[in-house]
């Protein structure tokens, strides 16, 4: 009871220093919190990604395309630039108005100026780079011809005559609003009031204004792109976290399968503080213990051993004494109850010595010290020697012996004494737990393709209780014997007897 509870104290606190050992995961740690944040991102990839993606997308698009831009800008600029131009020639001189266009002219090369004054009359003409200009009479007016060559080989040309009457401005303002250049009239000094000092135009093939149109095919394909990009790291982040999962369970499953030195797997490093950094710890635990299990029983069985052999030896030397004694109450005169009850004692004692034999024997095997030797016998000739030492005492119990054995020799590789210890053992089984059945047979059969021996009884059979019960270790050692010989035992046990079969 003292040990008891001392190993319930001491199995007590190795649970209170273990107990604290157990910390809680961080956050950061967990496995789950891991998962959570990686179907976080994966629910925010849509709403909040593809936003982020095109945003993104479009300041790099715009970054990039500046210098595609039309290099005279576009429509509105020209329009305001002209018009601002031609307000701060309000008071202006003539020549000081067509040395401010030749200014704007270098600036736009490509682009043709020209200026009217209040008169009605052509005043300056500025062809530009790649137009032609030239001077013919059409309808019986002088015309300045501008031909234009545009970006597409289109030809286009620019009528100003020498003077601007109602007919001419009209037409040419009709022309101007659907036409290719463009064309930008403006008063000079800006507004109705200041129409009196004249106009001037300028004119730009819409090919240098024009922004280049989006192409949307390109712009769907690279956003397409981005967001396959997006969607491959995911499905890469994704796999990675599993595939480390993976990778530490199957490290962790090979080393419950690879058993160590001792037949116990080796402890794992812990690289994680996570549930499978957990469950590797909770391995180790078990390691542990398995190991502690293993030292104590060693410790236990060399505790056995030790004492078996020591009463092994302790128990002969009286027994040896109260033989001779009985030996010497032999010699006198005893009344028959005397010479019973001397009977039952010796027999008695040689019951003990047979149990004190087997237990040395048990301990032998059982610590691999019972040396076997191996040799081919015929297992039949050995088996009928046995018996023909039995048979005496099967005849004092009235057994009914059937000994069928065949006349051909069965040869096995066996330990010739090791073989007999497993008979005499069978055969002592029979008379102690069977003798109610009064029968004794020892046969061979068939089986598995194989010629077994099989000795059989008619008792009660095993699962029967028996009163006289014994400690086994007869069919200990038989079961050790046969297991060291490489032979095989099979028991068919029933209420009608038991067969024992020897292969």
């Amino acid at each position: 009871m003292i040990g008891r509870f001392k190993e319930k104290g001491k199995r007590k606190s190795q649970r209170e220093r273990k107990e604290p050992e157990k910390r809680k995961l961080r956050f950061g740690r967990s496995l789950m919190s891991r998962y959570m944040i990686l179907i976080l991102c994966a629910i925010l990839f849509v709403p909040v990604v593809l936003p982020i993606t095109s945003i993104i997308y479009v300041v790099v698009v715009n970054n990039t395309s500046k210098g595609s831009q039309a290099p005279y800008g576009d429509v509105t600029h020209i329009t305001n630039l002209w018009s601002k131009e031609s307000m701060k020639l309000d008071e202006a001189a003539p020549a000081q108005i067509d040395k401010r266009m030749k200014q704007l002219q270098a600036k736009y090369p490509k682009s043709s100026m020209y200026r009217v004054n209040e008169k009605g009359e052509t005043a300056f003409i500025l062809g530009g780079e790649g137009v032609e200009v030239s001077e013919s009479p059409v309808n019986g007016t002088t015309m300045t011809i501008l031909k234009w060559t545009l970006n597409n080989q289109k030809k286009e040309e620019t009528r100003i005559p020498a003077v601007w009457d109602v007919a001419h401005t009209l037409q040419f303002m009709k022309e101007a609003n659907y036409r290719d250049p463009l064309t930008v009239v403006s008063f000079i000094g800006g507004g109705d009031q200041n129409k009196g000092k004249g106009f001037m135009v300028i004119e730009v093939p819409r090919y240098l204004l024009q922004k280049p149109q989006s192409n949307w095919p390109m712009e769907l394909l690279y956003l397409g792109l981005v967001m396959t990009i997006i969607f491959l790291v995911f499905i890469v982040m994704s796999i990675l976290f599993f595939a480390r999962i993976r990778k530490r369970l199957i490290r962790l499953q090979t080393a419950m399968i690879t058993p160590g030195k001792e037949g116990i797997p080796l402890p794992v490093d812990i690289r994680r503080s996570d549930e499978i950094g957990q469950l590797e710890d909770s391995f180790n635990q078990m390691v542990y213990q398995l190991t502690d299990s293993r030292l104590r029983e060693r410790e236990e069985e060399q505790f056995r051993k030790r004492l078996i052999a020591g009463l092994s030896h302790d128990l002969r030397t009286p027994l040896t004494v109260i033989r001779g004694h009985m030996h010497a109450l032999n010699k006198e005169a005893l009344s028959d109850k005397g010479s019973s009850s001397l009977a039952r004692m010796e027999a008695k004692m040689d019951d003990l010595s047979g149990l004190i034999d087997n237990m040395l024997s048990y301990n032998l095997l059982a610590s691999g010290k019972y040396t076997l030797k191996l040799e081919e016998k015929d297992v039949l000739r050995i088996v009928r020697e046995t018996a023909a030492a039995w048979y005496p005492v099967w005849e004092k119990e009235q057994f009914d012996i059937d000994i069928d054995l065949p006349d051909e020799p069965l040869i096995w590789r066996v330990d010739e004494q090791g073989m007999r210890r497993i008979l005499d053992n069978l055969l002592q089984n029979v008379i102690r737990y069977a003798g109610d059945g009064k029968y004794i047979g020892i046969s061979t059969e068939r089986i598995q393709e194989r010629t077994a021996l099989v000795i059989r009884d008619k008792g009660p059979g095993m699962q029967h209780e028996i009163g006289a019960k014994g400690t086994g270790l007869g069919l200990s050692i038989v079961d050790l014997l046969v297991r060291e010989m490489g032979l095989r035992k099979k028991v068919d046990s029933s209420p009608e007897g038991v067969r024992i079969f020897i292969y």
